[in-house]
């Protein structure tokens, strides 16, 4: 077990999260709002305290464009908790929900609150078109419709490129080859498959009721996906690129939220927490080293807590292309079986301001129920060139 003490006083109690829904799947008609506070109540109806109790909340959303005003604050409302409950609406594109879950965290340990839930919820499916500049008029001429999921989540303003091409120009980089990337994926589409057919996820997950039933299980997954037909996709952000719609996360809807308190105010009350969250941190560099902002927070937040990357038994690094992941553990001597060892993103999808819930949810799971796995990070790129990753401990 962990022989140094944390750098905080903040335990998770417990979490909550959606099943993933791809792109027009199984979530497409439940809106963001709706599935931000299925995670909140699922969340509630599994621990012993009263909503007056919860003092602030912070959720990620990262495509806002047409949602309405403060959409962490609708989710609130439309939730059990008191109208009067304080709450955050964080926009950091991918590092949404974790980092409302750091600013929980932050929140806690300066004394402004003993009980927070804190997360994300995300639909990419419902994300609308917009028109540009068409408020000012069009007198003639054609009129461009863009994509808000892509502009307010996948696109570098700065360098005015998709993701996707960012990550090819790490692939020049660093020589990660195709093939590389494809293996990567199809482990994590095979990890997906197994954890769900073997209830790993079963106890975290709050079931979606939507028109066409009951939405209990994780969709994505390429159950009978060989190496040879991830081989024949075409890519998808360059004609001789590298990343394509088998190897890069999938666009996904879904919502998850943990439930963090002071240790003391968690033990006063008789709560039993899964984990202690020990540490935090954030990095930048140039947006067009997003990926490599990984590999840094991961051996920043190592080093501040004298730990080796072998000193951590399980990974939950969001896979937001396998080239990233297939990079991050080459840097850091990552073995395979450490690394999302049930899955990720490239086989669930990544729901942008969901991910960072989702994921603390499930690895706080998995430090209670394995007695194998004592410690785990969680965390993922940001766009414009950062990362955030928490160490979490159990408890």
């Amino acid at each position: 077990m962990p022989d140094h003490e944390p750098e905080t006083n903040v335990v998770l109690v417990d979490g909550a999260r959606t099943p993933h829904g791809t792109l027009l799947g199984s979530l497409a008609d439940v809106e963001a709002v709706e599935l931000g506070r299925i995670a909140i109540d699922g969340l509630l109806d599994r621990v012993s305290v009263a909503g007056e109790a919860v003092d602030w909340v912070g959720l990620g959303n990262a495509i806002q464009a047409g949602i309405g005003q403060v959409p962490g604050r609708q989710a609130v409302v439309e939730s059990s908790l008191p109208n009067e409950t304080q709450v955050t609406t964080v926009n950091e594109a991918s590092g949404s929900g974790l980092r409302a879950i750091a600013l929980a965290a932050d929140r806690i340990d300066a004394g402004r609150a003993d009980l927070a839930i804190a997360g994300g919820f995300e639909s990419m499916t419902n994300a609308p078109w917009i028109l540009p500049d068409y408020r000012k008029g069009r007198r003639h001429g054609d009129v461009e419709i863009k994509d808000s999921m892509i502009l307010d989540s996948l696109w570098d303003v700065n360098l005015d490129v998709h993701m996707g091409e960012i990550t090819e120009r790490l692939v020049d980089r660093k020589g990660i080859s195709r093939e590389a990337q494809d293996e990567y994926a199809l482990e994590s589409h095979r990890l997906a498959a197994e954890a769900i057919d073997g209830g790993a996820f079963d106890d975290e997950i709050v079931p979606v009721e939507t028109g066409g039933g009951t939405v209990t299980e994780d969709q994505g997954q390429r159950r009978d996906s060989t190496l040879a037909d991830l081989a024949e996709l075409p890519t998808a952000f360059r004609e001789d690129g590298t990343i394509t719609p088998g190897n890069a996360s999938k666009l996904s809807d879904g919502a998850g939220t943990v439930l963090l308190a002071d240790a003391d105010a968690a033990a006063d009350r008789g709560l039993e927490p899964m984990a202690r969250l020990v540490d935090y941190d954030l990095v930048y560099r140039d947006p067009d080293e997003f990926n490599e902002a990984v590999g840094d927070v991961v051996e920043g937040l190592l080093d501040r807590n004298g730990l080796e990357a072998g000193d951590v038994d399980s990974y939950w690094i969001n896979e937001a292309f396998a080239a990233q992941s297939v990079y991050v553990m080459d840097r850091l001597d990552i073995p395979r079986e450490a690394m999302n060892p049930c899955g990720g993103a490239v086989a669930f999808g990544h729901p942008i301001g969901a991910s960072g819930g989702m994921l603390a949810t499930s690895l706080a799971y998995q430090l209670r129920d394995d007695p194998d796995v004592d410690r785990g990070l969680v965390g993922m790129s940001v766009g414009g060139g950062g990362a955030i990753m928490a160490l979490l401990e159990a408890a």
